[in-house]
């Protein structure tokens, strides 16, 4: 995580006085996810904007009119020292201003330590501690760790008051778990500067036959011990507070990391397993959460090119973020999280994405970009990715002065001084298409769940790649793209045909990546769809979210009226038919496919009961999709046209 601060915050949940240690761990009992998959963002920090605005720009805000991308997950830091120095509470209102706006299940990560609690240990090579400023840097861990977790509330907390890794983490969780479903164990705590983690086994200083030299571990500055005893400390804190939550590492990149946590215990002696130390570090986090940032992966060497071949195209960078999910899959069941001798391991990726822009010969422009968003987070729900969370909200940088790819990650343009707080201007973001395919695909697929035997029925051929999802009102939709090849290409083509036996209507209503800003909707034929390298979402009949706070609603079950609009969805009719049981005040409104209000056809109108025929203004209208909603006092219902001239 680059420089992330995201002030959202949770209110306070009572503390639960459980002094005991709990009776599980990861290796008996892994609760089941069955939550929605949200879409998430990592906020990133900026000059003019605080946590509530950059939670506007995240979600969206209609009480401000500030449109915001749709996310409703996020992962915030709440570091040891900053709630040490502003107080527990500090950010309670941000959490509670984020839940408002529909953010729920979110990632906290738990990080650093506070001056005065922190082991001021320099560590050597050999992880025993050295003589003189090794590194030049001291642990960065908290120290009495290893003292009990849990003291009977001798002290009048249940946790032991010395034990100032436990005390943090107690103080967080049990105000933030209400509205945090992953708790994080330091962000990426496999980062490595010395660069050998990549390395294979046999190669000098490689991790999968040699323990991390603790100077080697940015995050850490300590023995790899020391931070699985706070995984330790955290599962069964987590455990105790909220059996529910899940426990992950912070966001691991490297395999042998992975390794070194299923083989080593927290006994700070050598890892080893002791009766005081019976397990290892897989046995205290339910959730594997990794980065992945597929750039460093499309390229390899070939001998018969005598150098390496690049793949640097979205499909490739798509197919690599999958890749890293089944790499540590597997290495997790060669240690039996298998499912069936301990339960497997769920999965969040908690950043990836890819640049709006190439430097130093990685793949990156706005069109890769804004496709591997989309793609991505498809196949992250077609991979059984329970979340996904992207790498940044805004670029670090203006286009004209990045330098590298981290600078233009963003779903918007560079927010730097030009947010609402600190005598910013106000609200002057600007999207890119990134952001827009990432707004159009949380709109179009919120709720909807990702149907592995329609995907399998669609009959894809090996040169086209999506999914079908089942939306909150029974029908499918369907995300389809033609799979790019080429390096340095996004270019690419193919023609789709719905399987007759699957009985879909002849046509199907489509929109593209930008539908969330554009709106626009077109009819193909479903035996003859053009894709390309960019997705396009479809449907028979896409449900208008932006109508009524973006939640579709269930069929009224009053039986006040009964409302007929046209025969055949094909052929829009002129006229509305309801009927009224009794009197009644109607109003009829005619929407369009974004949802917004282009015609008041009837306000208030007073009517008897019987039947009566309204005329709609179609020859009003341009062509495209559109809605009629006829309400009463008591009952309102919707209907859809479409217009064709």
């Amino acid at each position: 995580m680059r420089s992330l601060f995201l002030c959202v915050t949770a209110w306070v949940c009572s503390c639960v006085p459980l002094f005991a240690q709990v009776s599980f761990t990861a290796d008996n009992v892994v609760p089941p996810y069955n939550g929605d998959f949200l879409y998430g963002t990592n906020g990133g920090w900026y000059w003019t904007w605080d946590g509530t605005s950059i939670t506007d720009i995240s979600v969206g805000n209609r009480s401000k009119n500030i449109v915001g991308i749709e996310s409703r997950t996020f992962r915030p830091p709440i570091p040891a020292d900053f709630v040490d120095y502003y107080g527990y509470d500090v950010s309670l209102a941000g959490f509670q201003y984020a839940q408002n706006l529909g953010v729920r299940d979110v990632t906290v990560i738990l990080n650093g330590s506070v001056p005065g609690q922190r082991d001021n240990t320099f560590y050597g090579p050999d992880g025993k501690p050295a003589a003189g400023n090794t590194c030049n840097q001291s642990s960065w861990m908290f120290k009495n760790m290893y003292t009990p977790i849990w003291d009977g509330g001798l002290n009048g907390t249940p946790y032991n008051d010395t034990n100032y890794c436990a005390k943090y983490v107690y103080e967080i969780v049990s105000r933030y778990k209400s509205f945090t479903k992953f708790w994080e164990v330091v962000n990426e705590p496999d980062f490595d500067q010395t660069q050998v983690a990549w390395r294979s086994r046999g190669q000098p200083g490689n991790w999968w036959e040699n323990l991390p030299d603790p100077c080697a571990l940015t995050n850490l500055r300590s023995p790899v011990f020391h931070y699985i005893r706070w995984l330790r400390i955290t599962y069964d804190i987590v455990k105790t507070l909220d059996p529910t939550a899940y426990v992950c590492p912070g966001g691991i990149g490297y395999l042998a990391f992975a390794d070194i946590l299923c083989r080593y215990t927290d006994n700070p002696v050598d890892g080893s397993v002791t009766p005081e130390y019976p397990k290892p570090a897989s046995a205290y986090f339910d959730v594997l959460s990794y980065h992945s940032y597929p750039q460093y992966a499309l390229g390899y060497w070939s001998n018969a090119a005598n150098g390496f071949v690049y793949e640097r195209q979205s499909d490739k960078a798509a197919e690599k973020f999958v890749e890293g999910k089944y790499l540590f899959d597997s290495l997790l069941a060669l240690y039996g999280y298998d499912g069936v001798q301990k339960p497997k391991k769920l999965f969040i990726c908690t950043e990836t994405n890819i640049a709006s822009a190439s430097f130093d010969g990685y793949i990156g422009s706005d069109v890769a970009q804004t496709n591997y968003v989309i793609k991505t987070m498809v196949l992250s729900q077609k991979h059984d990715i329970k979340q996904t969370y992207f790498f940044v909200l805004g670029d670090g940088k203006k286009a004209s002065e990045a330098t590298y790819s981290f600078d233009v990650m963003g779903l918007y343009e560079c927010l730097t001084d030009n947010g609402p707080a600190s005598g910013g201007p106000g609200y002057q973001q600007k999207i890119k298409n990134s952001g827009k395919a990432f707004k159009t695909i949380a709109n179009l697929l919120y709720k909807a769940k990702y149907d592995a035997a329609r995907t399998a029925a669609l009959n894809l051929p090996p040169s086209i790649e999506g999914g079908a999802f089942l939306d909150s009102t029974g029908l499918y939709r369907y995300v389809l793209w033609a799979k790019t090849t080429g390096d340095w290409s996004e270019n690419s083509s193919a023609t789709y045909a719905f399987p007759a036996a699957l009985g879909v209507s002849p046509t199907m209503e489509l929109r593209a990546f930008d539908w969330s800003y554009s709106r626009a909707t077109s009819i193909v034929n479903s035996n003859s769809i053009p894709l390309t390298g960019t997705p396009v979402f479809m449907s028979e009949d896409f449900t208008v979210l932006a109508v009524d706070d973006d939640k579709p609603k269930p069929p009224p079950t009053s039986s006040e009226f009964a409302l007929s609009i046209y025969p055949n969805p094909a052929t829009p009719a002129t006229t509305m038919t309801f009927t009224i049981k009794g009197n009644a005040k109607v109003n009829v409104s005619i929407f369009n496919a974004e949802g917004r209000l282009v015609k008041t056809v009837l306000n208030s109108r007073s009517y008897t009961a019987g039947t009566h025929i309204v005329k709609l203004p179609i020859q009003e209208l341009t062509s495209g999709v559109y809605y009629a909603r006829f309400e009463t006092e008591k009952s309102k219902e919707m209907r859809k046209f479409v217009v064709t001239k």
